[in-house]
């Protein structure tokens, strides 16, 4: 499964470093990601024998390859026999978890209160989690906020950050100064019950009547052309449940633009000190909002903050080259090297 492009941008970071491989992908959707093959088996997966037909698929490729890179703990078959076809044939094994399949709420309670999470039953989460570390040693995640609910299960975690393409990603070459014309303000949520839409248009309504200013919500859009309206923005609001930070707040920072996000104390302490981003709940989205509205000539400096922090921190060449150490380290483990 493609989770927010980065299947296919740690494919095309590792492949510039020297790693041949290939992405697969089950379920595309709206957004549009690229990959290298696509079976979009939600349309054959209540068929009868299909899982068989996945068990054969597992058969005829593992012998080509040495390593399998699994995400938001979605494997080869739908009820994971594909694990010990490989683990029996000393393949290494990698799971990536990205958000709703791991986060706990009464584990996210206790560093956030406004956390939401799209899955309640943590029964089956905890399952899930138990059976896919007792078959996958090794996962990663992007941060100390989803470190929280994978660290006691699986034997090893590593933390990589989000990463992407930075020359796709650029401020724009002429900027517009942003005093004495109204703002632009974009947020696309995905999820609008867990991005905190409903706060947020609350607000921008009780703000129109206060201040001349630009509103747009992307939603059902194609990433390709939801980046083109990011451009556009001066300034961009993310999440404001989960208290850390995804890649709409990664896209948007790199283009130069100043973001909003809910970063809880927890996560502050956690990521590097110079993360620009301007923290807001669904508490204090309004205020917020007015101070920038307010002075907006702050927002200049936090673009370009913003900009250095993901050629730092989110560089896709650097950030690949730590998942290419633990491709080494793994198949070192399993004799593959």
């Amino acid at each position: 499964m493609e989770i927010a492009n980065q299947m296919h941008t740690i494919s095309k970071g590792t492949t510039r470093l020297g790693v041949i491989n290939h992405t697969l992908n089950y379920y595309p959707a709206y957004l549009g990601y690229a990959s290298d093959y696509t079976w979009p088996i939600s349309r054959e997966m209540r068929a009868p024998g299909f899982n068989n037909n996945l068990k054969r698929f597992t058969a005829d490729i593992v012998p080509f390859y040495d390593l399998f890179h699994f995400h938001f703990g979605k494997t080869l078959t739908l009820n994971h026999a594909d694990l010990d076809v490989i683990k029996h044939q000393r393949k290494g094994m990698i799971m990536h978890h990205w958000g709703s399949e791991v986060r706990l709420l009464s584990t996210a309670r206790k560093t956030n209160p406004y956390a939401k999470v799209k899955i309640e039953d943590e029964k089956m989460l905890k399952q899930n989690l138990a059976f896919l570390s007792g078959k996958i040693p090794h996962c990663i995640v992007a941060d100390e906020e989803m470190y929280q609910y994978v660290k006691d299960y699986y034997q090893k975690v590593s933390i990589v950050p989000l990463m992407i393409d930075l020359q796709k990603y650029k401020p724009p070459e002429v900027s517009r100064p942003v005093q004495n014309r109204p703002l632009k303000i974009v947020h696309a949520p995905t999820s609008p019950e867990i991005k905190g839409t409903s706060h947020v248009v609350n607000a921008i309504d009780k703000l129109k009547s206060e201040y001349s200013f630009e509103f747009t919500l992307i939603q059902k859009m194609s990433h390709e052309q939801a980046r083109q309206e990011y451009q556009k923005a001066d300034l961009v609001i993310d999440q404001l449940h989960i208290g850390s930070y995804g890649l709409l707040a990664v896209e948007s920072m790199a283009m130069g633009k100043p973001v909003i996000c809910w970063i809880s104390d927890y996560m502050k302490e956690k990521y590097p000190s110079d993360l620009p981003l301007i923290s807001a709940n669904p508490d204090s989205i309004e205020n917020t909002l007015r101070n920038l509205l307010q002075h907006p000539e702050q927002l200049e400096e936090i673009g370009q903050k913003s900009r250095i922090y993901t050629e730092e921190h989110h560089d896709m060449i650097k950030n690949s080259q730590q998942i290419l150490h633990i491709y080494e380290e793994e198949l070192s483990a399993n004799d593959l090297s």
